[in-house]
């Protein structure tokens, strides 16, 4: 794993502590904190995985609440053979309507250095900028959030549609690619963890309020 280039050149990757934990590379810390800045739990290479092929493989990242692996991937690593692998072997196989933990499977993501922010002049050493990413195997991975439960996530537009935490329909809301550039990465992150957290307590108040009233329609008029 490497870091961002210097002056278009490779480094060496840099360790980094963020949150009280030592990543291997800046760029993986960066990732981190674009992560927490959106509150998507995350657990830093909690397992060591033997893919069908017997090659042992340690992936960066596991979201836990969206059922996703998460490989970082610097300028100077392009091999992306054990993630592909890995998307491979957790892919939904089920035989009529998915009924694994999470739908579609286990996702597996791989993270790039950030999109730039628009008039950066300081490209090579920008570690800030918005989130770019892609899915290791299957259709095109997309950003989300769901109005149900509130978690930020990715998915795919293999259909259903539907949140990867709690199974709700997905169908209608906005789905976000890199070019988008909707995801503020690394130390450029504009939302706060209390902002997002205020934001899913906001979500849960109105789903509340929603199942307290029951079937009166009149109710649900009112909220809108």
């Amino acid at each position: 794993m490497t870091d961002l280039p210097e002056e278009g050149q490779p480094i060496e990757a840099v360790p980094t502590v963020y949150s009280g934990t030592t990543f291997r590379s800046r760029l993986e810390a960066d990732w981190a904190h674009t992560l927490d800045a959106q509150s998507i739990l995350w657990q830093y290479e909690p397992e060591q995985i033997t893919l069908p092929s017997g090659v042992h493989y340690l992936p960066d990242f596991w979201l836990p609440e969206i059922g996703t692996w998460l490989e970082v991937k610097g300028p100077a690593t392009p091999r992306r053979e054990k993630a592909v692998e890995l998307g491979k072997a957790r892919a939904c196989r089920c035989d009529g309507p998915c009924v694994c933990a999470w739908p579609g499977g286990e996702m597996v993501l791989l993270g790039w250095v950030s999109e730039r922010t628009h008039g950066d002049i300081n490209v090579a050493r920008s570690r800030s900028g918005y989130a770019s990413w892609a899915a290791a195997h299957g259709p095109s991975a997309y950003f989300a959030l769901c109005p149900w439960c509130g978690l930020r996530q990715w998915i795919t537009l293999r259909r259903p549609w539907q949140c990867r935490a709690c199974r709700r329909s997905l169908e209608g809301e906005e789905l976000h690619q890199p070019h988008d550039r909707v995801l503020p990465f690394g130390s450029g992150s504009a939302w706060s963890l209390a902002d997002t957290l205020a934001i899913r307590r906001e979500v849960a108040d109105q789903m509340a309020e929603a199942e307290a009233a029951g079937s009166e329609e009149l109710r649900w008029e009112d909220l809108y």
